[in-house]
């Protein structure tokens, strides 16, 4: 298959390269000029888009966000971080389990607060959300779900 591909790289080139074009000769000039960097240009995107290029997003599939049961929360002892964490918990899944219920419950605002959620746990122990089991696993962005003891930041 890839002997099929260069006979006809090289064909398609032949035909457009001629030693004799000049600028008095528009039909020559175009075929040797213009056709070969469009064709150069052709290749370069078939190369480019074969071998992949920068992840302008980064590499998510190492992110992971931490899971709550919401159930388990008793507010015993917690920090200020944990209270936030608390608050956005609770926050996401009201939002979650009013999706096309209230005009104000929609995706966006249930992402945003993920990410504050997510932004929050980076920095937060949560010692206490641990111990009481409400913090359950982490979920990372390869679909992975990690332990809450083997989770390493």
């Amino acid at each position: 298959m890839r002997s099929f591909f260069r006979r006809i790289s090289v064909f398609t080139c032949s035909l457009f390269w001629n030693n004799g074009a000049r600028i008095s000769s528009p039909i020559r000039f175009v075929r040797k000029y213009w056709a070969q960097l469009i064709l150069s240009s052709v290749a370069i995107q078939t190369i480019a888009c074969a071998y992949g290029g920068e992840d302008v997003y980064g590499d998510y599939s190492s992110a992971c966000s931490p899971e709550f049961d919401v159930e388990k929360f008793t507010n015993k002892d917690y920090t200020d971080c944990e209270k936030d964490i608390v608050e956005k918990v609770l926050k996401a899944k009201d939002l979650q389990d009013n999706f096309n219920k209230r005009e104000d419950a929609t995706i966006e605002k249930w992402v945003v607060v993920q990410q504050e959620i997510d932004r929050l746990a980076e920095t937060c122990e949560m010692e206490h959300l641990k111990s009481e089991g409400s913090l359950t696993n982490y979920v990372c962005g390869n679909g992975k779900t990690v332990d809450v003891d083997d989770y390493q930041h």
